[in-house]
């Protein structure tokens, strides 16, 4: 018995071997292609596996117990059919050469775990896979690994239970292993992900100040166009060394106090001389066992935040001198809404109830006279009673409110209560800042035209484009109405940026915009740039005859423009023109099924000589048509 276990746990430690060999393999090669890496994992399995069959026992001449059947298991049930197969292979062919009287129930024993490895795969498939799943496949070789005993007359307890056990831990081993390598990798990935794509500056330095890992904020900032070009630099080869020697002292400081250091704000001027400022929050790491290893930083520009602030301070300034020199409004009323005193400015900021809003008069009886006279703009038809009662509510809790009069003026009246059951009330004159904040609303909005606007051309940018798409893809669904498509193609634009130079490029850009306008007749018609020197159009209700009219009509005349171009066949800038079309009948419509089609007719179109139209009916009864510009 303890010679069987002492064999067995001989083959156990190769197969632990190759497994966390390939668990710590497997992390430096995440970037090869899956179909590679499963290779590789078929090939280091086998390995494992023959390693196995060369430490194997022979206890009974010709046959032989080892725990290659393990690494045949794991191999099909974690590397999928191409790993499997390749350590079935080395595995059989091993076990060939070796030979022996159970050489064939052997060999066909390992088929059957391979197969069974890969039906627990499929079993498992698109679950997480956890220690139960590798339990069942261990208990399934084991059973497998018994029978080929049986087969090969070395069925003795003493082997048996020795096999049976050790196969299975065999699997549970490897397969812990390689599910903690694979969360490992899942975390790191998601880390370095999360570094990458944050919009602020990110970045990690080692105890001597060395950038250890940067994102790509950070390295543009310091003009390298690569993270990686930073990794083992410091400050002092980015910065002045006055600064370099100020930051590394600072971070020295915060790791020997082991203390964070949270929002220190500091401004600088950047390349073009403007100052802006930043704000930096860097925190202390340490290892496991608690020795500092660096610090990790982030870093936020907050110069609009600044900005706002200082306007905010400025306002407040403002504000308080106005109120200081008595320029608002201001009335006192008493508990039951009686006016105690006022000023002159309250009382002909409200020019119908100036005569009410008095000493001694009430509130409810000036809201009545407002009501009346329809002073303010915003009063609830039908509620003016609650509105009222809301209002006289209001005067014993702290508020603010915009009152929107019927000469177009603004007022803002700020409800104070004070400690004596009286209330203070405050009234300024805001028009100016509505007027700026409906301002501000009309250059958001413009802001908005501006984000769905290619700069060069002035179309519509590929982000608008897909958005018009999916809306006219339905709604001509819906509708039942026919919809086409035009791609476009400036012919040998490369060539012609070659000869005249960029800006050359982008007039003639700007040219073929200026030319696709013109040939979209209708206001539902959408021009956009697709994408570099391609152009799109979306023509809403518009059949295949119609479109072909559209595309023929810009690829002429951007043509009888005549621009000189050299490198064309025609030796003047041309563009071709690839149309897709649904028409009435077909209802099941998707953007990216017209796209392919559109792209399809303007591949025939390039292919076709260039400077032609072709187009195609999507979806059965497929037509083309072309063109050709003599």
């Amino acid at each position: 018995m303890t010679s069987s276990w002492q064999m067995l746990a001989g083959n156990l430690a190769v197969v632990a071997l190759f497994v966390l060999a390939w668990a710590h393999a497997r992390f430096w090669l995440r970037g090869v292609p899956g179909a590679v890496r499963a290779a590789l994992f078929g090939l280091c399995m086998g390995m494992g596996a023959v390693s196995t069959m060369l430490m194997s026992a022979e206890v009974t001449p010709g046959r032989f117990l080892d725990l290659r059947l393990s690494l045949v298991a794991v191999s099909a049930f974690f590397g999928g059919p191409l790993a499997g197969l390749i350590t079935l292979l080395m595995s059989l062919t091993y076990r060939a050469i070796m030979g022996g009287a159970g050489a064939l129930p052997a060999m066909a024993t390992m088929i059957v775990v391979a197969f069974m490895g890969l039906g627990f795969r499929f079993l498992v498939s698109g679950r997480t896979i956890t220690v139960w799943h590798a339990l069942g496949l261990g208990v399934a070789t084991a059973m497998a690994s018994t029978v080929s005993a049986v087969l090969q007359q070395t069925a003795n307890p003493q082997n048996l239970v020795p096999l049976a056990v050790l196969n299975t831990i065999a699997i549970m081993l490897a397969s812990v292993i390689f599910l903690h390598a694979r969360r490992f990798a899942a975390e790191h990935d998601l880390l370095a992900a999360a570094l990458a794509q944050s919009p602020d500056y990110n970045y990690i330095k080692d105890r001597n100040g060395r950038f250890a890992a940067v994102n790509e904020r950070v390295a543009r900032l310091h003009g390298f166009s690569d993270p990686g070009e930073m990794i083992g630099k410091s400050d002092f080869d980015i910065t002045t060394p006055e600064r370099a020697e100020a930051l590394f002292a600072a971070e020295q400081s915060l790791i020997e106090r082991r203390e964070p250091q949270v929002e220190f704000e500091e401004a600088l001027v950047d390349e073009t001389g403007n100052e802006r400022w930043f704000a930096t929050a860097k925190v202390p790491l340490h290892s496991a066992n608690g020795e500092m290893i660096g610090i990790a930083g982030v870093t936020r520009d907050i110069t609009a935040d600044r900005q706002l602030q200082q306007d905010l301070i400025d306002s407040r300034n403002t504000l308080s001198y106005a109120l200081a020199e008595m320029s608002d409004g201001l009335a006192m009323f008493d508990r039951q809404g009686n006016i105690i005193l006022c000023n002159e400015q309250y009382s002909a900021s409200f020019p119908y109830t100036s005569h009410l809003r008095r000493a001694g008069a009430n509130l409810r009886d000036v809201l009545q006279e407002v009501v009346k006279t329809g002073e303010q703009l915003n009063v609830p038809a039908g509620q003016e009673r609650a509105w009222m009662d809301q209002i006289l509510a209001n005067l014993h809790r702290e508020t603010e409110e915009e009152v929107n009069l019927f000469d177009g003026r603004w007022l803002q009246l700020r409800t104070r209560p004070t400690s004596e059951g009286k209330t203070l009330v405050v009234v300024t004159d805001v028009t100016r800042l509505k007027t700026t904040e409906l301002a501000l609303h009309s250059a958001a909005d413009q802001l908005k035209h501006l984000v769905r606007t290619d700069g060069l051309t002035g179309l519509l940018n590929r982000r608008a484009f897909d958005e018009v798409m999916e809306t006219e893809i339905a709604r001509s669904a819906r509708a039942a109405l026919p919809m086409s498509l035009l791609l476009i193609d400036v012919d040998r634009f490369k060539a012609y940026n070659d000869e005249y130079g960029h800006p050359a490029g982008d007039e003639a850009l700007k040219l073929v915009a200026r030319h696709l306008r013109g040939a979209l007749k209708r206001p539902a018609d959408a021009a956009a740039r697709y994408g570099g020197e391609e152009f799109a159009a979306i023509l809403p209700d518009t059949d295949e005859d119609g479109a072909y009219l559209v595309a023929e009509a810009f690829r002429r005349s951007l043509a009888e423009a005549k621009l000189p171009h050299r490198g064309s066949e025609r030796r003047f800038l041309t563009a071709s023109v690839g149309v897709a079309t649904y028409m009435q009948d077909n209802l099941h419509r998707s953007a990216a099924e017209l796209i392919q089609t559109a792209d399809e007719a303007l591949y025939s179109a390039k292919a076709a000589g260039r400077d032609r139209v072709f187009g195609t009916r999507v979806a059965g009864n497929q037509r083309k048509y072309g063109t050709l510009s003599r």
